[in-house]
């Protein structure tokens, strides 16, 4: 395979701009580094999350359990992560009929960490996410499909949460 000179000034600025990023003081967030902070995955598996309440609450609580602690709950934990979720659905696409056949889930948490023993939280944070279903005559299948947008929606809520949560573990004033 030939490779085309504009081919190899793509790769030569590709490189050269992962050079200036390593030089102006970024490092990967989960990876491993020689400074103080910088790898976040030790922190979060010490972080003990509590339970939070209703179905789409446990979606949430698994997908960051899976997230945070993939060896199981901390044995020593050192921060606490309280969640509290809120659901809104808005319907959509009203049919002549005036029956909706669309609808909008909007998932909302707010989250404090605090270090243990601690009653102030040293991070307060909240993530929202909207998610679509639809509203199908059988009525078994629009449950189906609404736990489906809850699922999905628990599942995008724990990413942005463990990022959140991450970005602040990672800085050496972060704990």
């Amino acid at each position: 395979m030939l490779w085309s000179r504009p081919t190899n000034a793509l790769l030569g600025l590709a490189f050269l701009g992962l050079l200036t990023l390593s030089a102006c003081g970024w490092q990967p967030l989960y990876g491993k580094v020689n400074t103080a902070g910088g790898n976040a995955a030790p922190r979060l598996a010490s972080v003990h999350i509590l339970p939070i309440a209703d179905r789409t609450g446990q979606n949430l609580y698994n997908a960051l359990r899976d997230r945070m602690n993939p060896a199981g709950s901390p044995s020593s934990p050192q921060y606490d992560l309280v969640i509290h979720i809120e659901e809104r659905s808005e319907q959509l696409l009203i049919l002549q009929d005036q029956t909706a056949s669309r609808t909008n889930l909007t998932l909302s948490a707010s989250f404090q960490l605090y270090q243990r023993g601690n009653a102030t939280p040293v991070l307060k944070g909240s993530s929202r996410m909207t998610t679509s279903y639809d509203l199908l005559s059988d009525e078994f299948a629009t449950i189906q499909s609404t736990n489906e947008a809850r699922r999905r929606g628990a599942l995008s809520l724990a990413d942005d949460i463990a990022n959140q949560l991450a970005v602040f573990l990672a800085q050496p004033s972060g704990g």
